[in-house]
Formats: C-alpha cells, structure tokens, sequence
C-alpha cells in the first residue's frame, strides 16, 4: 500500500506532491510489503460512519506481522 509506505517514511501523503516527490519515487517499490489487515465499512445501522461514509484499513508491513509487531500496524482513513 503506497500510502502507507511514503507515510510510514515521513513523506505527507495529504494530497499529491507527496506521492510525486523524488522521496516518493525512490521508496515506492516497498509497497508491495504491506498486507491490509483489516477493513471497516461505514454502516448506518450500526451507527458506524466512517468521515462521508468511509472505511478505514488496518495495513502492516509482511515483516512485522510475522514477527508480530503489532505496534506497527497502520490505520488509512479513506472518505468521499
């Protein structure tokens, strides 16, 4: 997840020039390295509602999870 990856290194990933800096393009290739974890709908039933109904990820890197370093789990909050 690109996402996670440039935000993980320090790069802000609020809108584009993050994903479009020199930064962005040597680290890229590290984002076939994170495993989406865990994704959550927003649900109006169960009164869950993500942003403008959004879901949000939980995304963590093959390495840690096999070593089970939990505390290096991401949390992405997608809205539209």
């Amino acid at each position: 997840m690109l996402e996670c990856q440039l935000a993980s290194s320090g790069i802000y990933v609020g809108d584009s020039k993050g994903y479009q800096s020199e930064a962005a393009q040597r680290i890229k290739t590290g984002a076939a390295e994170w495993r989406l974890l865990l994704q959550i709908d927003s649900d109006e039933r169960s009164k869950m509602m993500w942003g403008d109904v959004g879901r949000i990820y939980y995304w963590i890197r093959n390495s840690d999870l096999r070593e089970g370093l939990w505390d290096r789990v991401w949390l992405v909050l997608q809205c539209g």
